[in-house]
């Protein structure tokens, strides 16, 4: 069964053999999930394979779309199978599991005790941290693709059926919803007590945390859906797009900060991230840019050896994603400069890509 087929894009099909996952990072150690559907454990400074979760001898988690989550004792990463899985990062062993009704997609969230996760059956779960037990869930019209994102007591997701909501922390209850012209799949930013979000009407949306209410939509529709997060500086908003296009927003009126997008030649599907000398994009033909936020110009481009679909993960000026010919990288980008560190190939169990 096909997870989407991208609709105006380059004909690509995203399958739920496959998952594209963003990487949880450590102190030494990062938590990615790979198109085996494993989830690995790989020593930070190189690359190389410490453990594994997934496949012939562990739980069959059929594909890993959300990125794993790293609390202060377990490592948490949902499957395609249906499935939350709480790991103990030092023994390997399931502390708990928590079955959803199906796919879950987007990655799980946690708030003190409590871990938040949506799933496609159309519902949002808050289950205790300790012991995977169900504390409420609630119920929308469609698939939860959307990672969410708890603050201040409140959680903030996106839905296929087009709205954007907040439920409460505690009980689960709808504080309110916003209904957008097409299915949001992204993952809210929320900043300065406003949420930014963008939606398969090709608008981006900035709400007020607290009502719900519109404080301003882009003048601008994109050619083509907003499906990934979007980051910020705290003065522009730097979010793509799968037209191929970075855009970058202004955070109190939505209006372009830049003369024109960056453009890319394929969809954006890959969270841009920040680094100290710009905004790292990728895009699906696997081209990585470094580009200059003050006027969105392009100050340098690496070329990967396949698709990029899975967000980036930064760490200072070091860079980790996935790409998918099975193949995780570790790059730094110190002072403008592409430098690879490791290659970690995830078909053959090595810290080497041909």
């Amino acid at each position: 069964m096909a997870l989407l087929v991208v609709a105006g894009c380059s004909g690509a099909r995203f399958t739920a053999s496959s998952g594209w996952s963003g990487a949880a990072i450590g102190d030494d150690v990062i938590y990615i999930g790979s198109q085996e559907a494993e989830l690995l454990a790989l020593d930070k400074q190189n690359g190389a394979l410490m453990w594994m979760f997934g496949g012939e001898d562990d739980e069959d988690l059929e594909g890993i779309y959300g990125s794993p989550v790293i609390t202060e004792n377990l490592v948490l990463v949902g499957g395609y199978n249906g499935n939350l899985y709480a790991l103990d990062p030092l023994t390997q062993a399931i502390k708990w599991s928590f079955s959803t009704g199906d796919h879950i997609v987007g990655a799980p969230a946690v708030e003190g005790n409590t871990v938040i996760v949506g799933s496609s059956d159309g519902s949002l779960y808050a289950l205790d941290l300790d012991v995977g037990a169900k504390r409420w869930s609630f119920k929308t019209e469609n698939k939860i693709w959307s990672t969410p994102v708890i603050h201040q007591g409140i959680v903030y997701f996106g839905s296929l059926d087009h709205n954007v909501y907040a439920v409460n922390l505690e009980e689960g209850g709808k504080i309110w919803s916003f209904q957008t012209n097409g299915a949001v799949a992204s993952t809210p930013l929320v900043m300065d007590g406003q949420v930014y979000i963008g939606s398969f009407d090709r608008k981006f949306y900035a709400l007020d945390g607290d009502t719900g209410a519109e404080i301003w939509a882009t003048p601008f529709a994109a050619d083509n859906w907003f499906w990934t997060k979007a980051v910020s500086d705290g003065a522009t908003i730097y979010v793509g797009s799968l037209d191929g296009n970075l855009y970058a927003i202004d955070v109190g009126t939505g209006q372009p900060e830049w003369a024109s997008p960056f453009e890319t030649d394929a969809p954006i599907v890959s969270a841009p991230a920040l680094v100290p000398d710009g905004v790292v994009v990728a895009n699906d033909k696997g081209n990585v840019y470094l580009v200059n936020t003050r006027d969105g110009q392009e100050i340098r481009s690496f070329a990967a050896r396949d698709h990029i679909r899975a967000p980036l993960a930064k760490s200072g000026s070091f860079i980790y994603f996935s790409v998918m010919n099975h193949s995780i990288w570790s790059a730094d980008l110190d002072e403008g400069f592409w430098r690879e560190i490791w290659c970690y190939d995830t078909k053959n169990y090595k810290t080497q890509c041909e």
